[in-house]
């Protein structure tokens, strides 16, 4: 249980902390749950009416708002409407007069009168609850909202609320925050919140009329449903004697609010039979009232603040502190490359060079000459840039504070799972990250949230866009939520962990069919391949371990490498002359792709032969390129060995590293000779 004592302590200190508390998402008081409000009824601590009001957003659109209300455990999981919330509730609940105006065939004003006149009636009470225990008795509430047109009537029977098929029909009204039931509109559906404010001037001004902020109504609350619980036992968290919880929050996940971490309640079917001897499951292992609710309230408060929650799984890392930490599944800020706006292509466009060799057609033209020596400290300027941005963190965390990750998961509408969880140091969970996005570090397209623009950048890809490349974009959530499974150890734990290696393989099988996939996806990828593979072998074993760099290696002579880079300058020629000719279609190289994967030999001939007519279109008006591109080719095949050149079999991953570095070399050449031409324009 170490996960739920890390919890506790969390909402120990997150709760002491000022600058937390004074956040737009503080802490949740415990004994309480989020609940959807349609509508805010404003009355006087004598309990007179005052006034109603829809909940709207800062544009005055009809939209319901995220409260905090008072609840108890039996309120909060129900699921029959058998149990009442203490102060804020439902219409049918709160409203005496709700069963004369309604088609309900049950009242349930009493459950709720007696709950909150309990309440009242302790020495807990509080002077706002007493007040809307006044004002509730008196019967008139449904009228009154009715005055204040705020619940709609039945047209054809006034004395009757009505219940409207379409909220279209009553445009601007509350009908726009309620859900259907049964095909009608049932307005003792909403929910209501309360406004306690002073009934004339020689009252004391209350500084927090609303009662779902009002810190000394919560407290009140919390002492007084602590009492409620009468078994005392044994605290398996702080390892004392205290009431034990019967019953656990749930309302954790936004996906699937009825699912629960911790269930022991089936006395019927006969759950503990052969180890325990009672019906609560108490003897398994128990958790004080006060701990449980605690826990579960900074685990909602770090989901909503901080985590990440997609199709019913959750993440979420942090600090016992409460002090906010970089999480696992983030991408950390790219290193920018250069300005990608112009360079990347729309969705529906075919060829990626064009832009390219618009805006720089001809080395020789430009009188510059490219040049490798711009990207020799690419490496440098990443890890630079990565430990710049992660320094941040590691200097407002102390060095004690405990870094916890947990991921969470609802197999069913109730029931929720821990499927991962780890803790480390924060120098550990750091260096773990960095690691993470050190070694998978690969060029992506990424768009720039200030000007909104393409830009290429250095990072490495989410546990989200791995599972996208290695099944597709339309895979279901389950086969999405075990990849994140297998990829998150990965993240978290370092070095010690190694990436699966069907993982890579089906990347590197996407991004070697370029036809099979929309320009934009595989270029994501090729992108995520390519630092799939790279990772996963600056993760192995010494006598296994390679080393590539984002940037091109020309010194890196491995048959596959090369293979690569060929296939790269082929298709810049090709793309070349394509563009001139104002031609929009695949270039030879992308169609032969999945087949040069295979045959690398036999296919290199036929692309090669397939190139001739483009080299000989680019002989009259691009000579100096081609010259440089042909150059190049023969300095790529003097590289290798003639067997090694001759064997036919299939390329490994490595020469998508040596086709897409080339590919980014020829785009940073290109940058680079018209940023240089324009600077001494600029000069002259």
């Amino acid at each position: 249980m170490s996960w739920l004592q890390r919890l506790y302590q969390t909402y120990e200190a997150a709760s002491q902390n000022a600058d937390i508390q004074a956040q737009d998402q503080k802490l949740m008081p415990y004994y309480h749950v989020n609940q959807n409000v349609q509508i805010v009824i404003t009355i006087n601590d004598r309990g007179d009416f005052v006034r109603a009001e829809v909940c709207r957003d800062d544009n005055g659109k009809v939209k319901s708002k995220y409260l905090a209300i008072p609840a108890t455990n039996d309120s909060a999981n129900r699921t029959s409407g058998a149990v009442a919330h203490p102060l804020s509730d439902k219409l049918q609940y709160v409203a005496k007069d709700f069963f004369d105006y309604s088609q309900n065939k049950k009242d349930l004003y009493p459950l709720y009168e007696d709950s909150l006149s309990t309440w009242c009636s302790s020495e807990y009470s509080h002077p706002k609850a007493r007040a809307v225990l006044t004002y509730v008795k008196k019967g008139t509430l449904v009228k009154d909202l009715i005055d204040a047109h705020v619940l709609i009537i039945d047209p054809n029977d006034k004395s009757k609320l009505a219940y409207p098929e379409q909220a279209s029909d009553y445009p601007d009204s509350l009908l726009s925050a309620l859900n259907k039931n049964k095909g009608v509109f049932d307005q003792g559906a909403a929910f209501i919140a309360w406004n306690v404010i002073a009934s004339s001037l020689d009252t004391p001004t209350q500084h927090v009329t609303e009662t779902w902020r009002d810190d000394s109504l919560f407290a009140a609350w919390q002492q007084f449903y602590a009492t409620l619980d009468s078994i005392d036992g044994f605290c398996y968290i702080t390892g004392g004697t205290s009431p034990l919880a019967s019953k656990h929050p749930n309302r954790i996940l936004r996906s699937a609010t009825n699912a629960k971490l911790i269930s022991a309640n089936d006395a019927t079917g006969y759950t503990f039979r052969g180890r325990f001897t009672d019906a609560t499951g108490m003897q398994a292992a128990g958790i004080s009232a006060v701990v449980t609710e605690k826990a579960h309230a900074a685990l909602s408060w770090l989901l909503s603040r901080q985590g990440r929650e997609e199709a019913g799984q959750a993440i979420v890392a942090w600090s016992i502190s409460g002090i906010e930490v970089p999480q696992p599944t983030s991408v950390a800020a790219p290193l920018d490359v250069l300005d990608a706006s112009k360079t990347s292509d729309n969705d529906d466009d075919d060829d990626d060079d064009d832009d390219d060799f618009e805006e720089y057609d001809d080395d020789e033209a430009s009188g510059t000459e490219p040049t490798f020596q711009h990207l020799n400290d690419l490496g440098y300027r990443f890890a630079t840039h990565l430990r710049n941005t992660l320094q941040g963190y590691r200097q407002k965390l102390e060095a004690h504070d405990q870094i916890s990750i947990i991921t969470l998961e609802a197999a069913t509408p109730g029931r929720m799972a821990v499927t991962y969880y780890h803790e480390s140091m924060p120098s550990e969970y750091i260096d773990a990250l960095q690691a993470w996005y050190t070694q998978f570090a690969w060029y992506h397209t990424y768009r720039d949230d200030d000007s909104n623009q393409q830009r290429l950048g250095i990072q490495s890809p989410t546990p989200k866009q791995i599972a996208q490349v290695a099944y597709g974009a339309r895979l279901s959530d389950a086969l999405k939520k075990q990849v994140v499974a297998q990829v998150l150890p990965c993240i978290v734990e370092g070095e010690a962990r190694r990436f699966p290696r069907q993982l890579v393989e089906l990347c590197i099988k996407r991004a070697c069919n370029p036809l099979a996939l929309e320009h934009w996806e595989w270029e994501q990828a090729l992108s995520t391949a390519c630092a799939l593979y790279r990772g996963y072998y600056l993760r192995q074993s010494d006598n296994k371990k390679r080393s590539y760099t984002v940037a091109l290696q020309p010194e890196l002579t491995s048959r596959d490498y090369l293979y690569g880079r060929l296939l790269a300058v082929a298709e810049d020629i090709e793309s070349l002359a394509l563009y001139v000719a104002g031609e929009k279609r695949n270039t030879t190289a992308q169609r032969y792709m999945q087949q040069f994967a295979n045959r690398p030999f036999t296919t290199w001939r036929n692309i090669e032969l397939a190139l001739k007519p483009y080299e000989n279109r680019l002989k009259s008006n691009r000579g100096g390129y081609l010259a440089k591109k042909q150059q190049l080719i023969d300095e790529i095949m003097s590289a290798f060995t003639s067997d090694r050149f001759t064997d036919d079999s299939a390329l490994s991953g490595e020469f998508l590293l040596g086709y897409h570095s080339q590919k980014m070399q020829f785009k940073l050449d290109k940058e680079h000779a018209k940023a240089k031409v324009e600077n001494d324009s600029d000069a002259a």
